[in-house]
């Protein structure tokens, strides 16, 4: 797995699943497994360096826009606020079509699945995190064996064990040699300890009379 986007990592797990003789289940998908999924996938993007800060805003947005729907707003309201962040009104209404897709315009029954994406991420980063501080970086191999929910870690740990679970042949670089990941995290984790205030506030003072610098496009 070279590459760690979100196609390629669906794939990868519907595969790895079919492959599994004695756990089938773990070929489909279902409620608790579609979290874990998409989590697992945008975290791939954001690990691999795939991923842009516009696409996390959206993952953002959608979450409060299904917020507001839940309230009551309908999708002329829920477009008018993509629209509000984005200015791009094509992409407003597909982010509002998105909201509203097999439910009512009027608001209050929106489609609730683009929750998962943000809330998936936020999952799979504490696992990640905390399965490393643990010394346990060696079950973050078994959420590619198939589709499954987080908390199938344990189980799938003792089945592997018995021989009844098969671990993925390929596994993206950032899990089969996680030195990167592991040193990302380890400054990360250091580095949202310190308090930042302070450095702000004297570079708002030092650049308060400097120039925007307004680099050309990228050709």
């Amino acid at each position: 797995m070279d590459r760690c986007d979100q196609a390629t990592l669906h794939v990868a797990t519907s595969i790895y699943g079919k492959a599994q003789v004695d756990l089938p289940i773990l070929a489909d998908g279902h409620p608790g497994t579609t979290r874990t999924q998409e989590g697992l996938a945008v975290y791939a993007e954001l690990i691999s360096g795939s991923i842009a800060l516009d696409r996390l805003r959206r993952l953002a947005d959608r979450v409060i826009a299904i917020q507001m729907a839940i309230k009551g707003a309908d999708f002329l309201k829920v477009y008018c606020y993509f629209l509000e962040q984005t200015d791009q009104p094509n992409q407003s209404f597909e982010s509002a079509r998105r909201v509203f897709r097999g439910g009512i315009i009027i608001g209050g029954a929106p489609f609730t699945k683009d929750v998962v994406y943000l809330t998936g991420l936020l999952s799979i980063n504490y696992v990640i995190r905390a399965c490393f501080a643990a010394g346990r970086a060696d079950c973050l191999h078994l959420m590619f064996c198939g589709k499954l929910d987080l908390f199938a870690l344990p189980a799938l740990c003792e089945l592997y064990a018995m021989g009844l679970c098969r671990a993925p042949r390929f596994l993206p670089p950032w899990i089969s040699a996680p030195c990167h990941l592991l040193a990302m995290l380890t400054f990360t984790i250091f580095a949202n300890r310190l308090d930042i205030e302070p450095l702000v506030t004297v570079v708002t003072k030092l650049l308060d009379s400097a120039p925007v610098v307004r680099m050309p496009p990228a050709a």
